[in-house]
């Protein structure tokens, strides 16, 4: 079990969480029809530096930004560009930032939200805003029932699937969370849906992970953009996405990235 952690160790991954909040506040604060993708970027590498961090995307594997914005059927890992926001799009902004401590080690928290812009002037604003609650409340739902030593990945992966798929919507399979920590993407994978159990592991106690929903309106096929970095769904579909990163402790959960307060 790679990322067991030291009680000091969380004091210092609850700083980046509170950082990550900043930034995703401020960002879901300024966001406006007509900015772009780009330019809500330097606005988060604005706010990191402001809160001593440093993106932990930004060059992770060749990644060209500080974050990752995704428009309407963009699933995931969008390049921000120059496309000006319309009415009625929806916007996924995914940060992911780190501090390094006095011996040069780094702690990191990653979370991901989406916003709808709308003057609720379209009519499928409706199927858009279920869409972002259905997705915001799977993760919720996983928050509130993980027990550390017991719960595992198998578990998780099944309360965001069957709860995705009562309200008529479809997780999606090939992208997920993961554990957090020293590094920003650690064991174990964290699925969106059931997983066999031969590949689920247990949750123990005092690891962090990251917990991410991603949510689909029709069981789109996806597929890689020519960026080779963008997740497209179908041209004409929708997603969600929402991601906290999750201390999971010897006696409760805690939230390590918790924007909503």
């Amino acid at each position: 079990n790679l990322n067991k952690m030291e009680p000091q160790e969380l004091a210092k991954m609850r700083k980046v969480g509170q950082a990550l909040v900043d930034i995703l506040k401020t960002l879901k604060k300024e966001i406006r029809i007509g900015m772009t993708g780009q330019g809500l970027a330097q606005r988060a590498q604005q706010l990191m530096k402001k809160n001593k961090v440093k993106s932990s995307i930004k060059g992770y594997l060749g990644f060209p930004a500080a974050i990752c914005v995704s428009l309407n059927n963009e699933l995931t890992h969008g390049i921000p560009d120059h496309r000006p926001f319309k009415e009625g799009d929806l916007v996924s902004f995914d940060v992911a930032c780190h501090r390094k401590d006095e011996k040069g080690i780094a702690y990191h928290a990653d979370a991901a939200m989406t916003v709808l812009l709308s003057e609720g002037k379209e009519k499928n604003d409706e199927e858009k805003k279920k869409l972002i609650s259905v997705t915001k409340n799977a993760l919720q739902k996983v928050i509130e029932n993980i027990k550390p030593n017991i719960t595992t990945t198998q578990d998780i992966g099944k309360i965001i699937e069957d709860y995705v798929q009562s309200q008529g919507y479809h997780p999606v399979k090939e992208y997920g969370g993961h554990g957090i920590g020293r590094f920003m993407h650690e064991s174990p994978f964290v699925p969106n849906y059931k997983i066999p159990s031969e590949r689920s592991v247990v949750i123990r106690e005092n690891t962090a992970i990251c917990v991410e929903p991603l949510v689909q309106i029709g069981n789109a096929e996806i597929k890689l953009s020519p960026n080779n970095w963008t997740v497209l769904s179908a041209q004409d579909q929708f997603n969600a996405h929402f991601e906290h990163t999750i201390w999971v402790g010897k006696e409760k959960v805690e939230v390590l990235t918790n924007y909503d307060e």
